[in-house]
């Protein structure tokens, strides 16, 4: 490994977290990695105006916003606070602590739990996968490791809150969950993000679903303006597991998401939700992912959205069936709606398959405006026009709201949306 210099961020993160060795050396090699890496391109999404900044990483001692803060701390269940890509506070409540979960600093379970590191860390969002997963691995300076014992069935949820402050630096945040066969777990991200400067920043989660084993994953997301936000979150299920996602976004700012669940046990299942609201200038490029490797698995993507001002929001649905997933069943659901005409969406189904023996695979995509007819009848009633635009707006996105688990994490999206609604 090279000197601590300003041009090798690898060790100010190594140095400032303390960290073993071996996590430090795989930092190093994933750097190496992403700085020879070219810049990929994507269809939707032109990256030759990033700038690829990651800053230079300081332990922070900023100031939490009012906001954040009074979130945290109504919070009554299991929870990390991460602020500026370090965790500041992690807290075990009283059930997760009688049953033997484990909640901590990811770079902590590299000691705590070496059989569990070795074995998942890295290996279902692996550093050669693009650029910016790469970045992630060498970088990763906050997320959580959390494994739920075999059995064990947490009725509360873990959740992760993600303050940045805006501080000019890749807050490459990365986490680990891993649920033991027969267990139960809702875990969920909420992030706070306030406009920065430009960078480059790469989140990543990794869950391993146990065999028979149900994961619920649940995310309030706000993606600030500056830079670009790179999000990669996925989940490998063995037999018989179950794996449900909801996505909130409400981002203003420029960000690539990719949900993927690998259905590679037999007989596993994922349902993947997701609502989102575009506005401002904001450009969201969401990927939902499902592929089909083990027998008669089955898998639902619904992805519903709203946009207005000058938002760009493309919606992908990837359903891939490979050779070998008999009885495999899939059906892909999008449906996005225009607020104002200075919008743009683009919402893209794909269905690769390559085994002849499938029990359904579907889809259906829609984009328009709203429905004259619609606010019409509903003016008929008495009803303002901004607001039957508002219900209207809402009957799209209130299912994925609803399926959030707590009030806590409804009511901040709630609040997100009907801000912007307003304006």
């Amino acid at each position: 490994m090279g000197e601590v210099t300003a041009l090798n961020p690898v060790l100010r993160v190594a140095q400032a977290l303390q960290e073993p060795k071996a996590v430090t050396e795989k930092r190093d090699a994933a750097w190496k990695l992403y700085e020879s890496l070219e810049v990929p391109r994507l269809e939707k999404t032109d990256l030759r105006r990033v700038a690829w900044e990651v800053g230079e990483f300081e332990p922070s001692e900023a100031a939490i916003p009012e906001s954040a803060l009074a979130y945290v701390r109504g919070i009554a269940h299991s929870y990390a606070l991460v602020v500026d890509g370090l965790v500041r506070e992690i807290r075990l409540a009283a059930e997760a602590k009688e049953k033997g979960i484990s909640l901590l600093a990811i770079q902590e379970a590299c000691e705590a739990h070496p059989e569990i590191w070795n074995r998942h860390f890295g290996s279902i969002v692996p550093a050669e996968e693009a650029k910016w997963t790469a970045l992630n691995m060498a970088l990763f300076a906050g997320g959580v490791f959390v494994h739920v014992p075999r059995g064990v069935e947490l009725e509360q949820p873990v959740e992760v809150v993600y303050v940045w402050t805006g501080r000019p630096f890749s807050a490459c945040s990365r986490s680990l969950v891993v649920t033991d066969p027969l267990s139960r777990l809702r875990y969920a991200e909420t992030t706070f993000a306030a406009d920065g400067g430009r960078f480059v920043n790469s989140h990543v989660l990794e869950v391993f679903a146990g065999q028979a084993s149900r994961v619920e994953v649940a995310m309030a997301d706000e993606w600030s303006k500056g830079g670009i936000h790179f999000v990669t979150r996925r989940a490998k299920t063995d037999n018989d597991a179950e794996i449900d996602w909801v996505v909130a976004d409400t981002s203003d700012g420029q960000a690539v998401e990719t949900i993927e669940s690998a259905l590679v046990g037999q007989g596993s299942r994922s349902l993947t939700r997701v609502m989102g609201l575009g506005h401002g200038r904001a450009h969201v490029e969401i990927t939902a992912s499902m592929r089909h490797v083990g027998r008669h698995t089955e898998s639902e993507i619904s992805m519903n959205g709203a946009l207005r001002d000058r938002a760009n929001v493309i919606f992908r649905s990837r359903t891939q069936i490979e050779k070998g997933a008999v009885g495999a069943g899939s059906e892909q659901h999008d449906r996005m709606i225009m607020v104002d005409g200075t919008a743009r969406a683009d919402a893209i189904p794909m269905l690769l398959i390559d085994e002849n023996d499938v029990e359904r695979c579907g889809h259906a995509a829609s984009v328009g405006k709203i429905d004259p007819m619609q606010v019409y009848y509903l003016m008929s009633r008495g009803i303002p026009q901004s607001v039957a635009v508002q219900m209207i707006i809402w009957g799209y996105l209130r299912d994925s709201v609803e399926a959030l688990p707590t009030d806590a994490m409804r009511d901040l999206v709630v609040s997100r949306v009907e801000r912007e609604l307003a304006r």
